[in-house]
């Protein structure tokens, strides 16, 4: 254990299993006589003892794996410092920058596991959480921001159809932000990313964190919440005039695109975009206007 420490230092070293650990102290001008260096000995047991007396006593620490400590952290459920803390202890490494990736499985087989490790050999963590696998997929340090969300917007793909077409299994993919070592981090994140896909964007093959989107804001909103709030914006529209709406925001609010797409004259759309704002309360040509009914469209999408 180092630090500052002003004046010499002394280490005082004990044994732990095949290794020990080095106190560095300073004595000030009193040398350590036998009893201090007992004293100091003990404080260096207790410290250890502390850093790993949750840990199974009886397991020795090359027993342990990242699989077993996520198994553990699971059921006790750890916060990310108490993770850090005892993977330390455990002298748990090889984690480099990567994505957690949360693979769903319609119906369980042992080969699943076997089929994801031919396809990411280097893998370092395939925990089995029956239907589910959690892997951490390394990537390369070379690339940038924008290579590793197509990379991993590639993985949802890529899981998806070669379980598909090897074992018959449809899969759901998660995956979460880029970490580093941060792994039971990354495993609560791509859990929230389930929760997520199930509210607002079931039927896809999966979720990226950064695809996200709005969903993030509305996360906490019950769903009864949302279904009054599209009725109260979006309630009196009809079907024409929603396709309108819709059709005006995907084209930025340019009157001229919107109605070479709508294949109406530009008058017919002012007319439109004004019983818009007759029925709803919100101008789509102004921001604000905008925002709250580009809000209730994307809710309307997003949930059923």
């Amino acid at each position: 254990m180092e630090g500052e420490i002003p004046g010499p230092q002394i280490p005082l070293e004990i044994q732990v299993e095949d290794g020990t650990i080095e106190l560095l102290y300073s004595p000030g001008s009193v040398e350590a006589g036998p009893l201090t260096t007992r004293l100091l000995q003990a404080l260096a047991r207790e410290i250890y003892d502390g850093l790993t007396g949750s840990l199974d006593q009886d397991v020795p620490f090359e027993s342990w794996t990242w699989e077993k400590l996520l198994n553990k952290a699971l059921v006790e459920q750890w916060d990310q410092g108490t993770f850090a803390a005892k993977a330390a202890a455990c002298r748990l490494t090889g984690l480099s920058l990567g994505y957690p990736v949360l693979v769903h499985c319609s119906a369980w087989t042992p080969e699943v596991v076997e089929v994801l490790e031919n396809l990411f050999p280097q893998a370092p963590v395939r925990w089995v959480l029956k239907p589910d696998l959690f892997l951490y997929v390394p990537l390369e340090r070379s690339e940038g921001l924008v290579e590793h969300r197509v990379y991993g917007n590639s993985l949802i793909e890529q899981i998806h159809a070669l379980l598909a077409d090897e074992l018959g299994v449809l899969a759901t993919v998660f995956v979460g932000q880029v970490i580093e070592t941060d792994l039971w981090a990354g495993f609560l994140d791509v859990k929230k990313l389930v929760e997520l896909h199930r509210r607002f964007f079931a039927g896809k093959l999966g979720l990226a964190a950064w695809n996200v989107g709005l969903a993030s804001l509305f996360q906490e909103t019950r769903t009864i919440v949302g279904q009054e709030y599209i009725q109260g914006v979006l309630g009196h529209l009809s079907e024409e005039l929603l396709e309108t709406l819709r059709t005006f925001l995907e084209k930025d609010m340019s009157v001229a695109d919107s109605a070479r797409a709508l294949f109406i004259h530009r008058n017919t759309l002012t007319y439109r975009l004004d019983r818009i704002t007759e029925l709803t309360g919100h101008n789509p040509r102004r921001l604000t206007g905008a925002v709250h009914l580009f809000m209730a469209l994307w809710l309307s999408n997003h949930t059923k």
